[in-house]
Order: structure tokens, then C-alpha cells, then sequence
């Protein structure tokens, strides 16, 4: 029986959670773009948009990352996924700023997909 497949699956899903949100905070400047009552309404949604993401991430990597920390007792993807966890709500928060939140969620996003394949890798404690 292979204990890395349920794991490999909420990876898998962590992954794809982050490119939605690269999508997303990616896009959005070009879409502001497009006109002002485009971007009013994306402006007003796109806060709503990260908690709604940070709060399907947080559980899902979250829960990959441990039982990937369980297996392979990689400190540094642990620390890289709750890393990029940090960065994410920083930037929804806007605690450290609003103009840092684009720039705050891709790199809490990137970081958190870095996490991610690490775990799926199965990066042992010597890697």
C-alpha cells in the first residue's frame, strides 16, 4: 500500500489552488485595464477573492504539508509552505499595506507551490 497517494492528491490539489491564484493576481491588473466599471467591480471582489482562496488553501496545504513533513521530516518545505501561508494573508490583510498585496500573494503563492512539489517529491531531511 502506498501512503503518498492520498498525500500526493492534496499536493496535487495545493498546486493547482496556487496557480488560480497566480492566475488571478496575474490578471487582474490587465483586466482594471479593460474599463472602469470592470475595474471597480474587480477592485471591490478581489479582496473577497484571496480570503476566499487563503481559506481553501490554508486547510488543504496545511494538511499536505504536514503529513509530507510526517514522512520525510523536511524542516525547510515545512517552513517554505507556512512561509508562503504567511505571505498570502499578509496580503489579503493588507496589515503590512494594500499596495503590497499583489506583490505579497504571487510571492507567498510561488513559495507555497515551491512547498508543495518539494513535498510530492518526497524530499528526504538530508535534501
Amino acid at each position: 500500500m502506498n501512503h503518498g497517494k492520498p498525500n500526493d492528491m492534496l499536493d496535487r490539489s495545493a498546486i493547482a489552488l496556487s496557480g488560480l491564484c497566480l492566475l488571478h493576481c496575474l490578471a487582474l491588473p490587465f483586466a482594471l485595464l479593460l474599463g472602469p466599471l470592470l475595474g471597480t467591480w474587480l477592485s471591490e471582489s478581489e479582496t473577497q477573492v484571496h480570503w476566499v482562496l487563503l481559506g481553501l488553501a490554508i486547510p488543504i496545504s496545511g494538511v499536505a504539508l504536514w503529513r509530507g513533513f510526517a514522512r520525510h521530516r523536511n524542516m525547510l518545505t515545512m517552513l517554505l509552505g507556512t512561509g508562503g501561508l504567511v505571505l498570502m494573508f499578509l496580503g489579503a490583510s493588507h496589515l503590512l499595506g494594500e499596495s503590497l498585496e499583489i506583490g505579497l500573494t504571487v510571492t507567498g503563492v510561488s513559495i507555497l507551490l515551491i512547498a508543495h512539489v518539494r513535498n510530492m517529491m518526497g524530499h528526504a531531511k538530508h535534501a
